[in-house]
């Protein structure tokens, strides 16, 4: 590599770190779990892993239920598990979605104040 070819790209390297710098801090991501159409207990060891992933993370972690057409127990134990375990860390999780049939289930399993789900729309 030339010397102008390397001194260009160390001008440009140090430019963007003074722009990265410069640019304000930005708040953190929320993360945002979309649940399946169908979960059921199949798929519960891919949910499980994803809600693990998210439990330490300091924002608030969003669960879209929105697309949910059936849900099976073992999912709503997952939930329930990550809400209590993210609620004992003093962290928040929102709803996501229009959760006619979630909440239902939720219903008919008696856990609505588990889950929290006053703010989710029916």
């Amino acid at each position: 590599m030339s010397a102008k070819k390397l001194k260009r790209k160390r001008t440009a390297a140090r430019a963007a770190a003074k722009a990265e710098a410069a640019r304000p801090a930005a708040a953190p991501l929320q993360p945002t779990i979309v649940l399946a159409s169908n979960c059921n207990v199949k798929d519960a060891a891919e949910l499980k892993q994803s809600l693990c992933f998210h439990l330490e993370h300091d924002a608030s972690v969003a669960l879209d239920v929105g697309g949910v057409e059936r849900i099976d127990t073992s999912t709503m134990q997952l939930l329930c598990a990550f809400v209590r375990d993210r609620a004992a860390r003093e962290r928040k999780v929102e709803w996501l979605g229009d959760a006619r049939v979630f909440r239902e289930a939720a219903r008919l399993l008696g856990v609505e104040g588990l889950l929290a789900l006053s703010g989710v729309a029916a």
